[in-house]
């Protein structure tokens, strides 16, 4: 069985062979540095996607490397959480002179007390390049894929930070842009990933809170681009409620096994 063989069965934190390795650095992550490579390395074993099937993407962008995937990533993530479905129809805005205005698309999602809820996100045709021939041809398309991609990241945050689609980085680099000139240096790709894997063992009330905090207050999409003077910060308040949750975690699992125990021994 050859390497590619094997990376099409790639599967939630699969660890990638020498060959693998090889290959990425000479034709997906050509011209990364070891950090950004082991940065994307770490995303594909975090969200299962498998970069040879061109699931997700490193890309270089504005001095700096992205990762980025297609929405079929994103419906993949959001398929293996067990609590997605696919919504209705995306729903669409027109001006007076019936020029596509916005994209609204719809996922369902389920939470733990086993209720479905609908999760929506819309997308405006104004804040994307718009340019391509796939955007010619098929604007309506190509507006609901990004505005079903911005409702699963909503509905999925932990699962889907960090990871974007091409559509959406446009809006980023001018964000990105406006942010630089606020804030002078960004954190590093190992400060990233640690505040990342932080993040990713607190509560998903946590998570959703924090990125939604993070993109109000420096108007960034991507925790790469948190301001380096936030890193210790955010680092300690980030540790806090991952102790906290683990804690209260450990108790409920505790007091279920005594209450199983309690129901055996009867």
């Amino acid at each position: 069985m050859t390497a590619l063989t094997k990376v099409e069965k790639f599967e939630v934190g699969q660890v990638f062979d020498e060959r693998q390795i090889e290959l990425l650095k000479t034709t997906i992550c050509k011209g990364s540095s070891n950090d950004e490579l082991m940065f994307f390395i770490n995303v594909c074993k975090k969200t299962g996607l498998d970069p040879f099937s061109r699931q997700i993407y490193s890309i270089p962008r504005g001095g700096q490397r992205t990762i980025q995937t297609s929405v079929d990533g994103f419906r993949l993530i959001a398929e293996r959480t067990g609590r997605y479905t696919p919504g209705r129809e995306p729903t669409y805005t027109y001006d007076k002179g019936n020029n596509l205005i916005a994209a609204t698309s719809y996922i369902k999602k389920q939470t733990k007390d086993g209720t479905w809820h609908e999760v929506s996100a819309s997308a405006y045709f104004a804040e994307y390049d718009g340019k391509n021939n796939f955007w010619k041809k098929m604007p309506h398309l190509m507006l609901a894929k990004c505005a079903e991609c911005l409702a699963l990241r909503k509905a999925f945050p932990a699962e889907m930070g960090g990871i974007y689609s091409d559509d959406e980085m446009h809006q980023a680099d001018i964000s990105s842009s406006n942010v630089k000139q606020i804030y002078n240096k960004s954190i590093n790709t190992n400060q990233a990933l640690e505040l990342a894997h932080t993040l990713a063992h607190c509560s998903e009330v946590v998570q959703k809170n924090f990125m939604d905090y993070i993109k109000n207050k420096f108007k960034i999409e991507l925790l790469d681009d948190l301001p380096e003077s936030e890193y210790e910060k955010t680092k300690n308040m980030l540790s806090m409620r991952r102790d906290e949750y683990q804690v209260e975690k450990s108790k409920n699992e505790n007091k279920v096994n005594e209450d199983t125990g309690e129901i055996n021994n009867e």
